[in-house]
């Protein structure tokens, strides 16, 4: 089974739409914001590959709570963490995909921790396989394989993007659930990929204002390349 972890509401139901066989499972009570959260899983197939989607809300500690309760209640063969982000380089732009070979907590700071994305105590690896399925996908959308980076902040400064760059310079898009989700999986040794499409463009200054006008699309073409991952994995 693969497991599919989304932030969102609109991210989970993008997906949904694609999912046969759909039934609803239901997962622990928890409150997210001084509110419960729809903590449903959803249990089906996608092109023929049986499929559990949850939405785990945004940030750090509620994707590592969600992505330990999905790997210890499903056992997956592979979790991936579907969402959107924001671009960090000149030639990823809004709609683009980012499929990650490596993610890494970029503002972890701790005296003696090399801050890089190759640093074993700030980036985890993601699967092999699927980036390499990710290289051969061809469509509208423009599908890029590098380093992505996660942060509890919602990137829109340039004193965030200068510092983003200094230690992880080839990074091409930030989120905020990536390396969470990564690190329990890797903690539980089962593969794990990040895959991203783009709501906004970081370097262009004020471009974050465009993430809830693009949020349906960039949800949708985020669905579109996960379903053909799927397909081919």
């Amino acid at each position: 089974m693969i497991a599919v972890i989304c932030a969102m509401k609109q991210e989970r139901d993008a997906l949904l739409k694609m999912m046969k066989d759909v039934k609803k499972v239901k997962g622990k009570k928890l409150l997210y914001h001084g509110e419960d959260l729809d903590n449903e899983y959803y249990t089906g197939t996608i092109e023929g590959k049986p499929v559990v989607l949850s939405r785990c809300g945004v940030g750090e500690v509620y994707a590592t709570m969600s992505a330990m309760l999905m790997i210890e209640k499903f056992k997956p063969e592979l979790v991936i963490n579907l969402g959107c982000a924001g671009s960090l380089n000149e030639n990823v732009h809004v709609n683009d995909i980012v499929v990650a070979d490596r993610v890494a907590s970029w503002d972890v700071d701790v005296p003696g921790w090399t801050r890089s994305i190759d640093s074993e105590t700030c980036s985890f690896p993601c699967d092999e396989n699927i980036a390499a399925i990710a290289k051969k996908l061809r469509g509208k959308q423009k599908v890029h394989v590098g380093n992505i980076v996660t942060g509890d902040e919602f990137i829109y400064k340039k004193s965030q993007v200068k510092e983003i760059r200094k230690y992880f310079p080839n990074a091409l898009c930030g989120e905020m659930e990536g390396y969470a989700v990564a690190g329990v999986a890797y903690a539980f040794k089962v593969p794990v990929s990040i895959i991203r499409s783009i709501s906004d463009e970081t370097l262009i200054q004020g471009n974050y204002k465009e993430f809830d006008f693009n949020l349906e699309m960039v949800c949708e073409s985020a669905a579109k390349i996960c379903r053909q991952i799927i397909k081919r994995s």
